[in-house]
């Protein structure tokens, strides 16, 4: 309390006590916490009355302020949902595009066809009518040389 510690308040009470005499302490300590209540009374009541009008104007302003996001976010909400919408002329490109890889996809399908079609047909033209003749055995394979010892390897390298 103010800083002050035990023995400097027994200190002050003491000097009080044989400045103002036994008669009068008792009374000046009355109007001391008579004075310290009135003074607390004040102030709550000047806290009061400045609270109730500020809660006043802060009760409609928080309504305000959530109803402003509700309507920034359902606002937020459908911007995106346009932007992630394809404009017509936009749709109609993506569709032009979608048919002109199909139409490629057949095209290159088509063409895989005839070439398998093809190389059939001329896999069948050129088969031998006489089987081709067995490869005859050569010569046997000469064996692998033996590996050179470790004093030779470092002296080849």
């Amino acid at each position: 309390m103010f800083g002050l510690g035990f023995w400097e308040l027994a200190l002050i009470l003491l000097v009080a006590f044989l400045v103002l005499g036994p008669t009068r302490l008792p009374q000046l300590a009355r109007s001391i916490g008579k004075g310290l209540r009135d003074l607390r009374r004040a102030s709550e009541d000047l806290r009061t009355s400045i609270k109730d009008p500020l809660d006043e104007i802060r009760q409609p302003l928080e309504e305000l302020r959530d109803e402003l996001a509700q309507t920034v976010h359902t606002v937020g909400s459908e911007i995106e949902r346009e932007a992630a919408r394809p404009s017509p002329e936009e749709q109609q490109e993506i569709e032009d595009r979608r048919r002109e890889v199909e139409e490629l996809y057949a095209q290159a399908a088509a063409e895989e066809d005839a070439l398998l079609a093809s190389s059939g047909a001329e896999s069948q033209k050129q088969e031998p009518s006489a089987p081709a003749p067995a490869a005859l055995p050569g010569p046997p394979a000469a064996p692998a040389p033996p590996p050179l010892p470790d004093d030779l390897k470092k002296g080849v390298s």
